[in-house]
C-alpha cells in the first residue's frame, strides 16, 4: 500500500513537472548588475523548503539584486521592485534604459562569460567587454551599471532586504525550519517546534495520499500552521522525504555524541 502511495506520488511529480511550477518574480537583469549582491556565510545548521522541495544544508544566503537566493535558489519575489529603484532616479522610472543590444558579431576565443561573482559586492568582478564593431552613435547607454546612481533612498531600500537576508542567516544558525513558497507567505519554524515536526513529517510525507491528506494529518499532530498549499508542494516534492530520514538520523547521532561528550567532562571535574 505505501509502494502504490510513494508511486502515485511520483506521478504527481511528474505531472507538475509537465505543466511547470509557480516560479518566484524574475529579477531584472538591469537589477542584478546596478545593485550587485551580498551573501553570507555558509550555513549548516537550520531546515529549508523552497516550493515544498527540502534543500539540503550547508546553506548559502544571499540578496541577488533585488531578491533573496538560498543556494542559489530564488526564495522570494522583489523584495523592493526595481521599478521603485529606478523611481530614485533623477527623471523617474524613464531616466534610465537598458543598454541597446549589440548586434550579432563572430565569438571570439578571447571572449568570456561573466560569473556569478561578478554579481556580488563581495567578490571582484570583471567588466564587461565592449563590443569590437559598436560605433559611438549606435551603441547607446553603456550599461545601466554605469547610469543607476545610489542615493540616500536606493541604499536605504538596499539595506531593508539585506537586513531580510541577514535574519534569514541567523534564523538557520538558530537551527530554525523555514518554508519559502511562491503562493503563500514564509512559515517560519523555532527549533524546538522543528524538532517535533521532523520527528514525524517524513513518515507523514511517505504515507499520505496527497496534500489535503498530509495537511489533515499535520493539523492531527498540532501542527495547523501547514496549510494546504504548502502540504500540495510537499507532496510534489515527496521523493526528498528519505533525505530528511537521513538528516534526523545524522541529528540524533550528533546530539548523542555531545551528550556523551558532556556526561565525560562533568565525570572528570
Amino acid at each position: 500500500m505505501r509502494l502504490e502511495i510513494f508511486m502515485a506520488g511520483m506521478v504527481s511529480v511528474a505531472v507538475a513537472a509537465a505543466f511547470g511550477a509557480q516560479a518566484f518574480e524574475k529579477v531584472p537583469d538591469e537589477a542584478r548588475l546596478a545593485l550587485k549582491g551580498t551573501r553570507g556565510k555558509p550555513v549548516k545548521a537550520g531546515f529549508v523548503f523552497v516550493n515544498g522541495h527540502y534543500l539540503k544544508p550547508p546553506y548559502t544566503v544571499a540578496r541577488y539584486g533585488t531578491a533573496i537566493f538560498i543556494n542559489n535558489e530564488q526564495v522570494t519575489d522583489q523584495i523592493v521592485p526595481w521599478r521603485t529603484f529606478l523611481a530614485t532616479q533623477p527623471g523617474g522610472s524613464q531616466a534610465i534604459k537598458p543598454a541597446a543590444a549589440p548586434k550579432p558579431a563572430a565569438q571570439t576565443t578571447a571572449s568570456k562569460a561573466p560569473s556569478i561573482d561578478d554579481f556580488f559586492e563581495d567578490a571582484p568582478a570583471s567588466p564587461p567587454a565592449k563590443p569590437a564593431t559598436a560605433s559611438a552613435s549606435s551603441a547607446g547607454p553603456s550599461s545601466v551599471t554605469d547610469e543607476f546612481a545610489h542615493n540616500e533612498k536606493s541604499k536605504a531600500m538596499v539595506k531593508r532586504i539585506n537586513d531580510m537576508r541577514t535574519d534569514i542567516s541567523r534564523r538557520l544558525r538558530n537551527d530554525q525550519m523555514l518554508f519559502f513558497g511562491s503562493r503563500y507567505p514564509r512559515v517560519t519554524v523555532p527549533k524546538r517546534l522543528s524538532r517535533d515536526l521532523l520527528a514525524v513529517m517524513p513518515e507523514a510525507i511517505r504515507d499520505a495520499s496527497d496534500g489535503a491528506d498530509l495537511a489533515m494529518r499535520m493539523r492531527t499532530k498540532g501542527f495547523v500552521f501547514l496549510g494546504q498549499e504548502t502540504c500540495m508542494d510537499i507532496i510534489e516534492n515527496r521523493a526528498d522525504y528519505p533525505a530528511l530520514i537521513e538528516r534526523r538520523r545524522q541529528i540524533k547521532e550528533e546530539e548523542s555524541f555531545q551528550k556523551l561528550l558532556n556526561d565525560s567532562q562533568r565525570a572528570v571535574k
